[in-house]
C-alpha cells in the first residue's frame, strides 16, 4: 500500500544552515509525543553522538535548517502499546478492494484497528501463521484461521507473550502499521536523522569540509536523506563530482538503518549519473547506543572509499561515443534486471538503447546514464538505492 504521508525536499540555493537548538529539537520533540521510558535512550544517544557546529552555533551542512522543518511537518498521530493476542477481541479478516490482499481487523481496548504494511504477516508469523493463513483465506476457510487464532487465545503461554504495536491514526481510522519485539530500540525517523547530522558535523569539522542536505524523503514511517560534500571536485575540464553518504531508516522493524557512500557526476550541460557503493555503517535497532557509536567508526573508512570512487570514476569513459558493442552491453545488463525492479523502469531504459536512434550521433555514455538517472529520480526511494549500486556496477564495464 502506499505511504500515509510522503514528503519530499530538494535542497535550494537559499537553504540555509540548522543551529544546535534545532537540530537537539529532533530529540526533544520526540520525547514529547512517546513514552518516558525511552528518556533513557534519548539521553545515551546525545551523550554518544554530540552535533558540533562552528562558531556561530551552525552545523555546517546547508540546507539542514528546512529539512528539519519539513521533518516537523509528519503530523500523524503514532502510539506504540504492549499488547499481547489476549488483548485482542472480535480478530476478523477481510479483502481491501480492488487488492486480492486480506487486512486483519480487531478491537483493542474499545478501540477498532486495521492492519497496513506488513503488520498483518508480521503478526501472524508470531504464531507460525502466516503460510498457512493465506492459504485459508485465499480457499473460503477464514474460519478455520479464526478458531486457530481462539485456540492461541485459550493458550496461557502464547496468549501473554507480549511486543510492542506500533499504530497510527489516520482520519479517525487506527492502523496497526508494526509489531516490534521488546528487544527494539526504536530509532525513529527523527532519531535516525539526529544521528546521521552528528556523524557528518563531526566529519566536516575534522576534514574542514561543509556538506549540503542535497535530498530527503520522509514518510510515516521511513526515511531516506543523500548528504553531499558541498564543494565539486574537477575530473577533468568537462566533469565535477561530489561524493557524500545516504541514510535509509525504517520504523517499521524490517531492518537496520544504513549509511552507504553516494556520489554524484556532472557535466558541463548538466547531465547527471549517481552512484552508490557498498554500506560502511548501520544503527542497529537491536543494540544500544555505545555499541552504533563503536560502530559508526567505520565512517572513517568514508575518507578511504572517497579516494576510491573519484580514482575510479576518472578512468570511466565518459564522453566516448557509444558503439554497437557498447549497447549491446548495456542491453545484456538491463535484460538481466530482477525483481522488485520494476517493469516499467526495465522498459523505459531498454528503450533507450535503440540502436537506430543512437548509432552514428554523437551520443555519450554520460547522456545515456543521464537519461536513466532521470527515470530512476522518480522511483520509489528504495528502488532508486537498488538501481544506483546497480550504475556503479555497470560503471565498470566502461573503463580505459
Amino acid at each position: 500500500m502506499q505511504n500515509f504521508y510522503e514528503i519530499d525536499y530538494k535542497f535550494a540555493t537559499n537553504d540555509s544552515y540548522a543551529n544546535q537548538e534545532q537540530v537537539d529539537g529532533l530529540l526533544d520533540n520526540y520525547s514529547t509525543t512517546h513514552s518516558p521510558s525511552r528518556k533513557d535512550l534519548l539521553d545515551d544517544i546525545k551523550a554518544n553522538f554530540p552535533v558540533y557546529t562552528d562558531q556561530t552555533g551552525k552545523v555546517r551542512i546547508l540546507g539542514s535548517e528546512r529539512a528539519l522543518k519539513i521533518m516537523n511537518q509528519i503530523t500523524d498521530h503514532k502510539t506504540d502499546k504492549q499488547l499481547s493476542l489476549k488483548d485482542l477481541t472480535q480478530i476478523d479478516f477481510k479483502l481491501i478492494p480492488p487488492s486480492t490482499n486480506y487486512e486483519m481487523y480487531f478491537v483493542e481496548d474499545g478501540q477498532n484497528a486495521q492492519t497496513s504494511y506488513n503488520a498483518k504477516d508480521t503478526f501472524l508469523d508470531n504464531y507460525s501463521l502466516a503460510k498457512h493463513a493465506n492459504y485459508l483465506l485465499q480457499n473460503n476457510k477464514k474460519q478455520n484461521l479464526l478458531n486457530d487464532l481462539n485456540d492461541l487465545q485459550q493458550t496461557v503461554n502464547l496468549s501473554d507473550k507480549q511486543a510492542t504495536y506500533r499504530f497510527i491514526d489516520i482520519n479517525r481510522t487506527h492502523y496497526l502499521r508494526a509489531i516490534v519485539s521488546n528487544r527494539y530500540k526504536f530509532y525513529d525517523n527523527q532519531i535516525a536523522l539526529y544521528m546521521a547530522i552528528s556523524i557528518i558535523s563531526k566529519y566536516s569539522v575534522e576534514h574542514k569540509q561543509d556538506f549540503i542536505l542535497k535530498s530527503m524523503t520522509v514518510t510515516d514511517s521511513k526515511l531516506y536523506a543523500y548528504f553531499l560534500e558541498k564543494s565539486p571536485i574537477k575530473l577533468n575540464k568537462n566533469l565535477t563530482i561530489q561524493t557524500g553518504l545516504v541514510l535509509s531508516n525504517s520504523e517499521l522493524g524490517d531492518g537496520s538503518a544504513s549509511f552507504k557512500v553516494c556520489y554524484t557526476i556532472q557535466d558541463k550541460s548538466n547531465n547527471r549519473v549517481v552512484g552508490l557503493t557498498d554500506q560502511i555503517a548501520n544503527i542497529n535497532h537491536g543494540n544500544n547506543p555505545l555499541s552504533i557509536e563503536k560502530d559508526f567508526k567505520n565512517l572513517q573508512l568514508f575518507e578511504e572509499q572517497r579516494r576510491d570512487i573519484i580514482q575510479a570514476v576518472r578512468k570511466v569513459q565518459w564522453t566516448k561515443k557509444l558503439t554497437r558493442d557498447d549497447l549491446d552491453t548495456i542491453s545484456y545488463l538491463i535484460s538481466h534486471m530482477q525483481a522488485p525492479l520494476p517493469k516499467q523502469l526495465k522498459a523505459k531504459m531498454a528503450k533507450c538503447i535503440d540502436p537506430n536512434k543512437l548509432l552514428g550521433k554523437s551520443y555519450t555514455l554520460m547522456m545515456l546514464f543521464n537519461k536513466f538517472n532521470s527515470f530512476i529520480q522518480n522511483e520509489d526511494p528504495n528502488i532508486q538505492l537498488i538501481m544506483e549500486a546497480r550504475i556503479s556496477r555497470w560503471l565498470s564495464r566502461f573503463v580505459k
